[in-house]
């Protein structure tokens, strides 16, 4: 019964998740817990459940006369996000550069060409996280990883807004190509200054976006 709950909640939670990455709901929409149990066809504890997973992770707020809504990113917000995925993730790339095998390298080369392939202009977004984990990979840690994935879903929905931004814009991909050459040699100081000011440059368009509404 408990596998059967979790399975469900976390089902939902991921739907709901992608709604909200999709623009499907946007900052500040209020989520009705008993129309979506009836349009998800579940009881409204898993769905529930699901509402209370993604205010954890900072996509809704829950507030007394509303329920739950959409969080509405600042550009306060943006900045701390920002700072703390500069940390960890340059941490993150630090440590597992160190422990890359050619395996792990050869397959962040094929999807940084995937990522130059304007063909592929609908899938920058998914290419583009699979490219990062795939880096960040041997760092030793899940906890820090999960953390990573959860900061950079709250502000995906507006980096996903910009899927074509890596093909239509050079910078990126010779940022990615920096990084990858600085883990190709094991540089693993290199490869965190690099993702960090990879990162700066993210920030920055995220942060014209917030600004303008």
């Amino acid at each position: 019964m408990d596998t059967k709950f979790d399975s469900t909640a976390d089902t939902v939670a991921e739907s709901l998740r992608k709604m909200i990455m999709d623009g499907e709901l946007k900052g500040g929409d209020r989520l009705v817990e008993r129309n979506l149990a009836e349009r998800f066809g579940i009881s409204r504890i898993p769905m529930r459940e699901a509402i209370q997973q993604l205010e954890r992770e900072g996509l809704l707020d829950t507030f007394r006369n509303r329920g739950a809504v959409v969080h509405m990113l600042t550009a306060s917000d943006v900045k701390e996000i920002y700072d703390l995925r500069a940390l960890l993730e340059g941490d993150a790339i630090y440590r597992s550069v160190k422990r890359l095998d050619n395996e792990t390298v050869a397959r962040a080369e094929l999807v940084h060409r995937l990522l130059g392939d304007a063909s592929l202009a609908a899938r920058q977004g998914e290419l583009n996280r699979e490219f990062h984990a795939l880096l960040y990979s041997r760092c030793g840690n899940e906890r820090q990883l999960k953390v990573i994935a959860e900061l950079r879903s709250q502000v995906e929905r507006y980096e996903r807004l910009q899927d074509t931004l890596l093909v239509d814009t050079p910078s990126f991909q010779v940022e990615h190509k920096s990084i990858l050459q600085a883990c190709r040699v094991r540089n693993a100081r290199g490869a965190r200054s690099m993702t960090i000011a990879h990162l700066n440059s993210a920030r920055d368009i995220v942060m014209q976006l917030v600004e303008s509404g």
